[in-house]
Parts: structure tokens; sequence; C-alpha cells
């Protein structure tokens, strides 16, 4: 067996199945996300449109000289598509009981105080995305 026949036959397997995926401990999913660039119309249409070119989809003007109406209509789609997910989607998140600790520091006529407290109701928070 060949690996890029193993590694089909893995990622079928893997296809297959409905695990939720992990979720990303709290510090490595904050700077994961710091060096995320968002979403950019130009920048997948030009991959799309790199694809397409290996795939043997003309990309290049036409014969005639004229523009590539393939490339222009890509374009309007990805923006379209974008825009969408840009201005109309929401991310809402649920933010479980007890699963945000807080320590807090004062102090009164007999010194001071040290607080650990945390959530006690669920919450629901709502994100951007980008």
């Amino acid at each position: 067996m060949r690996i890029e026949d193993f590694v089909n036959l893995i990622n079928q397997k893997l296809d297959g199945l409905n695990i939720p995926p992990n979720t990303l401990p709290a510090k490595i999913l904050f700077c994961v996300a710091q060096n995320r660039a968002g979403l950019s119309a130009y920048r997948t249409t030009a991959k799309i449109l790199q694809n397409n070119r290996m795939l043997g989809i003309p990309v290049d003007p036409n014969p005639d000289g004229s523009q590539n109406m393939i490339n222009q209509y890509t374009y309007n789609v990805v923006k379209c598509v974008f825009d969408a997910i840009k201005n109309d989607a929401v991310v809402n998140v649920a933010i479980p009981s007890n699963s945000i600790m807080v320590q807090s520091e004062g102090g009164n006529a007999g010194g001071p105080v040290t607080t650990v407290g945390r959530n006690i109701l669920s919450s629901i928070s709502k994100g951007i995305i980008q």
C-alpha cells in the first residue's frame, strides 16, 4: 500500500466519525486567534483561481483578449458570501456556571481580605466574526 492510499484511507475513516473537535485551552486559543488575518475576498478568490488553473479551468483572459468572466463571477460570489458572514452572522457563546474563577483583594478594619469566587449562573455572550 502506498503512503497516499494509507492517508486517504485514514481520512475516509476519520471523516465518517461524528466526534466534536476538542476545545483548545484558553491561552492557546487566544494566541492562535491573534495570528489570524481575517476573511479576505481577494485572498480567497486568488486561491480559488489558482485551484481552477490546476484543474484546467481557464483563468487567463479569453482568446479574443476580453476579460474572463469566470474570474469576475468567482470574486462576486466569494465577496457576497463573506459580506453575509461578516454582516449577518452572529456568534453565541455559552459560559457554563462555575467556569470563571475570580480572586479579589481588599481590606477592612480587621486587615487585608482575599476572596475567591465564581460565576453561579450560566451566561450567554455574543461576538463578531471577522
